[in-house]
């Protein structure tokens, strides 16, 4: 699981990218709209960890981390790979049918 200041970090890092793409006054090319795309991903799983951190789910933020720790690397390349890991790890989790 990340630490507060490893999440605070991560956020900021990600924030900062996603403003440096909006800022941009020409168009984004191809690549740069991918990146915005897994920017988002980033943020939006950051946040679900900071979430369950402020609402003290180790549960929720266990999972979330474990997602994250897996998009960054491996997931962003192989999405449609990653929408099945985390619909297994979500099955094994909680024990839940998706």
């Amino acid at each position: 699981m990340m630490s507060n200041e490893q999440l605070q970090q991560a956020l900021q890092g990600v924030s900062e990218d996603l403003d440096k793409l909006s800022n941009s006054e020409e168009p984004l090319t191809k690549e740069e709209e991918k990146y915005r795309k897994k920017l988002v991903m980033r943020k939006y799983v950051l946040d679900k960890i900071k979430e369950a951190k402020d609402r003290k789910h180790k549960d929720d933020e266990l999972y979330n981390s474990t997602v994250y720790d897996l998009l960054v690397p491996w997931g962003e390349n192989h999405p449609i790979l990653m929408n099945l890991m985390m619909r297994l790890m979500k099955t094994k989790w909680w024990g839940v049918s998706t």
